[in-house]
């Protein structure tokens, strides 16, 4: 534990970002942090933390953040975003999508708005379609599959939709972190 710790400083922290654990963990087990500065052991929605005098970064659970940043208002207000955000994605990885019988393109009318997933006329792989955006790619690697497929359409949609307002993440060394 940190807090015990004379040469770390207490105050003054910067939060840097957010890294939800279970993102993409649809039905798999979430590996659990532990929070740097108190030894919390079941943190999913990790606080990312700089300071000018310390080397590297540290992560931390809610709490910490508030107390680290002298903020104990948005770090709690971030995680609840967060929170929502997983909400909102497992309610929509949940939707009923119809196959067109035609195309065979999957269709879901979500909020008022309609979704696209086709398959590539170029061997194999898929696309998405939303508001005249298309993505045929996630994490810079082409999309093989349906159920990724679908998570694409979650990411665009709450990206392009009235949730824009909401925290969005941006993919950074392996992992989704949000500002």
């Amino acid at each position: 534990m940190r807090w015990n710790k004379a040469d770390l400083p207490h105050k003054g922290w910067t939060e840097i970002g957010m890294e939800d654990l279970g993102e993409g963990l649809e039905g798999e087990e979430i590996e659990y942090e532990q929070c740097e500065m108190c030894g919390n052991e079941k943190i999913r929605y990790v606080h990312i933390m700089k300071h000018p005098e310390v080397h590297g970064e540290l992560h931390v659970g809610c709490i910490c953040a508030s107390k680290m940043t002298d903020d104990y208002v948005n770090p709690e207000a971030r995680e609840n975003n967060l929170r929502n955000r997983s909400n909102r994605r497992k309610n929509f990885m949940k939707q009923r999508w119809n196959v067109h019988p035609r195309s065979g393109n999957y269709v879901l009318r979500y909020k008022g708005e309609n979704i696209t997933i086709m398959r590539s006329k170029f061997g194999s792989g898929w696309g998405v379609i939303f508001q005249g955006e298309t993505r045929w790619k996630y994490h810079e690697k082409k999309i093989y599959d349906l159920d990724t497929a679908k998570l694409v359409a979650f990411n665009l949609f709450d990206e392009l939709h009235g949730s824009a307002n909401e925290v969005q993440p941006y993919w950074n060394q392996g992992r989704w972190i949000y500002r």
